[in-house]
């Protein structure tokens, strides 16, 4: 192999990985940037283990299949979760769909989710917890969990991007 060879190999291997490392969060950017707001309302979550290292485990009412009132046996896989804007300006959850819903009114929203046994994750159930309000928040979590509230970011592909937690009128990001 020549000089020239090893070179353009070395260049090719470094515009690869640099790739790579842009595409993976590329996608939460984009979701970020283009996504509608959605406002879920978080579900009781384990107060002796909310926190698992710097990050909160949150559940949602769209977590569970039975939430939603078309629930039948989906068998597991990837799953559309049709949310509609409630009254109180939480989103509830309306259908399931195994194919993104073309042509959804503005107060529905699909999200994107995966079935396994029954529940639907939706990759935004862990919210990082930065060091300084590690104690903070877990504590407001714990006696307050009935006013917490996640804003989501949802693109048009169903894709979710978490974008910060609200305990009642305190906002962690």
């Amino acid at each position: 192999m020549t000089k020239r060879t090893s070179l353009a190999a070395f260049v090719a291997a470094v515009v690869i990985q640099a790739l790579i490392l842009i595409a993976v969060p590329a996608r939460r950017v984009f979701t970020r940037a283009t996504g509608k707001t959605v406002v879920l309302k978080v579900q009781p979550v384990d107060p002796y283990n909310v926190l698992s290292g710097y990050y909160a485990t949150l559940g949602f009412d769209i977590s569970r299949v039975d939430a939603f009132p078309n629930a039948q046996v989906f068998p597991d896989g990837p799953i559309y979760a049709v949310v509609a804007r409630g009254d109180d300006g939480t989103w509830k959850p309306a259908l399931l769909e195994s194919h993104l819903p073309d042509n959804l009114p503005d107060n529905r929203v699909a999200i994107l989710g995966q079935i396994r046994g029954g529940m639907i994750t939706y990759g935004i159930e862990e919210f990082y917890i930065p060091e300084a309000q590690r104690e903070k928040i877990a504590e407001d979590l714990s006696k307050h969990q009935d006013k917490a509230r996640v804003e989501v970011k949802v693109d048009r592909g169903g894709h979710a991007a978490l974008e910060r937690l609200r305990i009642e009128d305190r906002i962690y990001e």
